[in-house]
């Protein structure tokens, strides 16, 4: 019996390691946030930095949405219905993934997005 109540006492004083739940900003280092998003979680704020977060909207309407918003993501389908959308130096990384009556959007930001409108010669 002490081995048993010598596991509970760790696992309830363990500290636990769960993403931090916040109020679903505007934006995540430059990436929109769908304005009906739930239950955002941030895994890093410094770069490389994600956050995860719900919508009750149908994944097609989301990626949609990104495609709209941020017209430089292009998309690659993935298996188990999932979509991921890139920008062109793949810095940035959304994953659009079906969840329950809505999706799941995973948001990865690998480097700070050079916004320097390109030059011709």
């Amino acid at each position: 019996m002490s081995i048993a109540t010598s596991l509970h006492a760790q696992a309830t004083t363990a500290p636990t390691m769960q993403p931090k739940m916040s109020t679903c900003p505007g934006q995540f280092h430059d990436v929109v946030v769908h304005e009906a998003a739930k239950q955002c979680q941030h895994f890093d704020i410094e770069l490389p930095a994600s956050l995860v977060y719900f919508v009750s909207t149908s994944p097609a309407a989301l990626v949609s949405y990104y495609l709209t918003q941020m017209p430089e993501l292009s998309r690659q389908d993935t298996p188990n219905e999932r979509v991921l959308l890139l920008n062109p130096k793949q810095n940035v990384r959304i994953v659009v993934s079906p969840d329950d009556n809505g999706a799941q959007v995973d948001i990865l930001v690998l480097s700070k997005q050079d916004h320097t409108p390109a030059t011709s010669e």
